[in-house]
């Protein structure tokens, strides 16, 4: 029957489409959750290890941005005691004398720094993650007890954190602290709670930071606040 097998034919068709139309839709799911992890942002999933180093270089860049600029600054005349870290947000930053201030025009002209979104770890609190620079405390390692101005990168992720002491050490370890990168590396203008610490470094006591001794530029982690911060005696007395 030519009839029968015709219509036989057609069903078959489509049964069958209906059976491909079914696998499309599997395999569209199974693609949407794969992309869903892909653009997780958590620590583990969201940084290629070629992203890390981007925003290593990234990082070490601004730090050698503002260290030019500093210098540039005391080698005009500027005394260490004198600069000024007035934020451009300050309602005073355009109040003379301008010419001490570290990111006025007039001064050492630097950009105030923007820490790369994916750099950052975000779990800081008070102050949050973003570029620290001041002069509120000694590193015990220069060369004297005054204080130095110290610029630190805060609450970036450890895969970053990994990539700078890399290009910087030539080994992605990691020192630990045994106080806050808060308490020894932000003024305490920015944040409430205990007042600045000066860095201990000397291996041979009971250090803060022993991995940071006569390191001027280096990424360390804040085991009890679970931050890494990235930073640079820029000027050392």
């Amino acid at each position: 029957d030519v009839c029968s097998s015709d219509l036989f034919y057609r069903n078959g068709q489509s049964g069958n489409a209906l059976v491909y139309v079914l696998i499309a839709i599997v395999l569209f799911a199974a693609l949407s959750m794969t992309l869903g992890r892909q653009t997780d942002t958590s620590e583990a999933s969201d940084l290629s290890d070629a992203k890390a180093e981007m925003y290593a270089t990234q990082l070490i860049a601004y730090a050698t941005a503002a260290k030019s600029a500093v210098d540039q600054m005391t080698f005009s005349g500027t005394k260490i005691s004198d600069l000024d870290f007035m934020l451009p947000s300050h309602a005073n930053f355009n109040t003379a004398p301008t010419l001490n201030k570290v990111y006025h025009p007039d001064g050492g002209g630097l950009n105030l720094g923007v820490l790369p979104k994916e750099a950052v770890h975000g779990v800081a609190t008070g102050p949050g993650a973003g570029w620290y620079m001041g002069r509120f405390n000694n590193v015990q390692w220069t060369k004297t007890s005054a204080q130095d101005v110290v610029l630190v990168a805060y609450d970036i992720k450890k895969k970053v954190c990994e990539a700078i002491n890399k290009k910087a050490t030539g080994s992605d370890a990691i020192p630990h602290m045994t106080d806050s990168i808060r308490e020894t590396m932000i003024d305490d203008f920015f944040y409430t709670g205990p007042p600045n610490t000066d860095l201990t470094t000397d291996p041979t006591g009971s250090p803060i930071c022993a991995g940071c001794d006569h390191r001027s530029s280096i990424c360390v982690e804040d085991q009890t606040a679970g931050t890494y911060g990235f930073f640079n005696v820029l000027v050392d007395q």
